[in-house]
């Protein structure tokens, strides 16, 4: 573009190119880079990445491109070694971990997991670690619960957790500068009518949010998962989320309904589009990433 000025922009060990102006994560999306984003409000946090250049998070969908930037999806954290107290397979592309170690975070926290390096002959192989961030689903002081997801796993490292028993070992990463322990709170639902809505990836979680929530307010009106579509907007309209929807805001009573969206790529504008005719505020939506 004549008299616009083109800048570099290195996620990880790509390169991208953004005008003087530009938002961050739209530019970035535009030249395929493989970024997670939510609301693109700046709510949900789905869109962090680690600005390298200037030793901070920045939420991307926030930013704009002011220079060059060196930017990771890894947030530098504290790493701990947790032990294997009970693997479990999920199914087919999911397995639950308990995990021990020397960390109280609740539930709705993000924690990295990551395996030790590989072994071979005592000697240990020189290879990169690589950690895949999960939500951690615990209360305070328990054992630390994270399911892992096949689809988030190189090949190899699906080979490993498949291969856990217990008394293994995993690094485990606290993000540094995060929160721990605050998302329900700070969400401000306790005692109020709730329901959750998650992305059709997030549905395993269900059982988890239920049992959560349960102990947090008396009025969890249930869980619903979205119907799989590539424009995951689309499953806003569908008859059976309008009508969950419309039974849970019947059911709420004289209290006022709270959502918890736990998923990604539905903007604040189509959810806001989609609660309108039911008359539910956008200050009643929580993203949960």
């Amino acid at each position: 573009m004549m008299g616009s000025q083109a800048l570099t922009i290195e996620l990880d060990d790509e390169q991208f190119e953004a005008v003087l102006g530009d938002n961050l994560l739209s530019s970035l999306l535009s030249q395929g880079a493989d970024v997670r984003y939510g609301c693109r409000a700046g709510a949900c946090g789905a869109c962090r990445l680690y600005d390298a250049s200037n030793c901070e998070s920045i939420l991307s969908c926030q930013t704009t491109v002011a220079s060059a930037m060196s930017l990771t999806r890894q947030t530098p954290a504290v790493s701990s070694s947790f032990s294997v107290l009970n693997p479990i397979c999920l199914n087919e592309s999911a397995i639950e971990l308990t995990l021990l170690g020397p960390s109280d975070d609740s539930f709705g926290d993000r924690v990295s997991v990551g395996f030790p390096a590989s072994k071979s002959s005592s000697v240990f192989i020189d290879e990169q670690a690589h950690f895949y961030e999960c939500m951690a689903l615990n209360p305070a002081g328990a054992p630390l619960k994270v399911v892992l997801h096949k689809a988030q796993l190189c090949d190899k490292d699906w080979l490993r957790a498949l291969a856990l028993s217990s008394d293994n070992k995993v690094d485990v990463q606290l993000s540094t500068g995060m929160r721990k322990g605050r998302l329900l709170f700070e969400m401000d639902i306790a005692d109020a009518p709730a329901v959750v809505i998650s992305s059709p990836d997030n549905a395993i979680y269900a059982s988890y949010w239920r049992e959560t929530l349960l102990d947090y307010t008396p009025m969890f009106l249930g869980h619903f998962a979205l119907y799989a579509n590539n424009d995951l907007t689309l499953s806003l309209a569908d008859d059976a989320f309008i009508a969950f929807l419309s039974d849970a805001f019947a059911n709420a009573g004289s209290g006022v309904l709270q959502i918890i969206y736990h998923g990604q790529k539905i903007s604040a504008k189509d959810w806001e589009q989609s609660l309108r005719p039911l008359r539910i505020r956008m200050n009643q939506l929580h993203f949960v990433r």
